[in-house]
């Protein structure tokens, strides 16, 4: 489970790199030295732009730098404190961003990049040509980096959280101190009345979560607006009336809380191994690469 305080810098980030790679590939594929992430993504730009000159376009090598703040990074390292400042502020931030568009956490956008002025400035038949060079680009500058081969962002995605949720199947499943936080967590979670399936270090933390997700979801399906074209077990979010999302919100956050409360002890132990295995892995995907 992708720390669900960096929830939304993973999906950003992975929005602008693709990677896959076969058994054989992986075992093959050089693994990145214990540098930064930032080093790693450096690098991976780097040839993406030396790429896309030989090209005849301009790309300037560019990472971005997260706007987390202090309390969002103490949050995603289990700081009891952060945790639940954050849940009393907005949840989950399911419902509770749909009631205040403002407490949605944007750690950066696309116009951000300096490649967003260039792109801009295409005619609609250059930025095809662009966005086609681009792609080629990034699989061939990931495969330089990682030795991983490339196909499309949706494909790294896909691939990445795979390996995130093997490694902490793997390395946090069947650790016992965690095993024993968790179920903890899970008995005092049911005793407030929520629905817990799974009681396993990696899956407690979205249990509660995911009943706001699911009742999303089938709010979604419920409306009117068409599906096609957004992808299997995809959705819209839908319109609410002000005074239904804020009544949704209002159960999420009181949720939230009950989560934290019930986590404390699980939490302080789990994120920052939690987080550590995720950096660790988008390394080896190339780094942040927008």
């Amino acid at each position: 489970m992708p720390n669900r305080f960096l929830l939304g810098l993973a999906a950003l980030c992975l929005a602008g790199t693709a990677a896959c790679a076969s058994a054989a590939e992986t075992r093959s594929a050089p693994q990145p030295a214990e540098d930064s992430k930032a080093d790693q993504a450096q690098l991976t730009q780097s040839a993406i732009a030396d790429c896309m000159k030989q090209e005849g376009f301009k790309y300037v090598a560019w990472t971005p730098d997260p706007k987390t703040g202090d309390e969002q990074d103490k949050a995603a390292s289990g700081d009891y404190e952060a945790m639940r400042a954050i849940a009393r502020k907005r949840g989950f931030g399911i419902f509770t961003t749909i009631a205040d568009p403002s407490l949605k956490e944007v750690v950066w956008s696309e116009s951000d990049s300096p490649n967003f002025t260039i792109k801009n400035e295409l005619s609609p038949a250059q930025l095809a040509a662009y966005d086609k060079a681009l792609e080629s680009c990034r699989a061939q500058a990931v495969k330089k980096v990682t030795g991983r081969v490339v196909r499309s962002a949706e494909d790294l995605a896909e691939q990445r959280n795979q390996m995130i949720d093997q490694t902490l199947d793997r390395e946090l499943n069947g650790d016992p101190e965690l095993i024993e936080l968790a179920a903890a967590m899970g008995d005092c979670l049911k005793g407030k009345g929520y629905r817990i399936d799974s009681v396993r270090p990696a899956d407690i933390g979205r249990q509660v979560p995911n009943t706001f997700e699911e009742q999303l979801k089938r709010i979604a399906l419920n409306d009117d607006i068409p599906e096609e074209g957004i992808g299997e077990g995809r959705y819209i979010v839908p319109r609410l009336a002000p005074a239904t999302a804020r009544q949704w919100a209002d159960k999420e956050i009181k949720a939230a809380l009950d989560d934290v409360e019930c986590g404390k002890d699980f939490y302080a132990a789990y994120e920052p191994r939690n987080r550590e295995i995720s950096d660790r892995v988008t390394r080896m995907f190339g780094g942040v690469t927008p």
